[in-house]
């Protein structure tokens, strides 16, 4: 089956909502799950940002200065050891926020935050956001089950990175990208999504070849598609579908 062509896209166009906007126009999980008075509070303190593949936004062990709602961005989370090399502990999108560190009373991390996937998010400045964190109490409950989440999403991946194939590991990765900015076509080299999977670049290109033979992707330019979801879904190990329950059962 013949790949299809992919014209360029970008997430960047796509315009956020002003602040005092309604829940129906938030596409961030968590910021959409608010009652609209607490909602008007936090985004009349933030500020609609772009956010750039590659571009990193807090340098392990330095200050977080900013907090990130991402709207249809990904944001990735990345240890780094100290002979250069580096692996994705986790992404954010959509479904969440990046600076959890500082939600919990620490200044800095050791991951770094790093664009993923272009595209949006509201920003709160480490201060603002941690009024607004104590102030809104529903906002306070909200961020304490995300918490949870980001705790059992590093294990479940851990085990994931450890037990399955690329082939397996590269179908969840593309699923979860696609579940956070919200469409079917997405900005990524296969060389950025090796260094996320801490694996060798032969090794992602092996197995994107063989998920796009299989017509369930394409790419074209750094542009990557998913054309057979459902099948996608099957190629994919079972950790995408255990995060994806235990998100429906803590962020709802």
């Amino acid at each position: 089956m013949a790949a299809p062509t992919i014209a360029p896209t970008s997430a960047l166009n796509d315009a956020l909502p002003m602040a005092g906007g309604s829940r129906s126009a938030i596409r961030n999980q968590l910021l959409s799950l608010l009652p609209q008075s607490e909602l008007d509070t936090i985004l009349g303190q933030a500020e609609d940002v772009a956010v750039r593949s590659k571009e990193v936004i807090f340098r392990r062990g330095e200050t977080i200065r900013h907090v990130y709602f991402p709207e249809n961005c990904v944001i990735s989370l990345v240890t780094e050891l100290q002979n250069g090399d580096a692996v994705e502990a986790m992404t954010i999108g959509s479904d969440g926020f990046a600076g959890v560190a500082v939600f919990h009373g620490v200044k800095a991390s050791r991951l770094k935050g790093v664009g993923q996937i272009s595209g949006q998010a509201w920003r709160l400045s480490a201060e603002d956001f941690k009024e607004l964190a104590i102030g809104c109490e529903n906002f306070g409950r909200v961020l304490h089950r995300y918490s949870q989440l980001v705790f059992e999403t590093v294990s479940q991946s851990a085990a994931c990175n450890r037990l399955h194939v690329i082939e397996q590991r590269c179908a969840r990765w593309l699923l979860m990208s696609q579940d956070r900015v919200g469409r079917d076509e997405f900005n990524l080299t296969q060389e950025f999504l090796a260094e996320m999977l801490g694996v060798r670049r032969p090794g992602v290109t092996v197995a994107m070849g063989a998920l796009e033979k299989a017509g369930l992707i394409g790419h074209s330019r750094g542009m990557i598609a998913v054309v057979d979801r459902p099948g996608l879904e099957k190629a994919a190990c079972e950790c995408y579908r255990t995060i994806k329950s235990r998100q429906a059962e803590l962020i709802s």
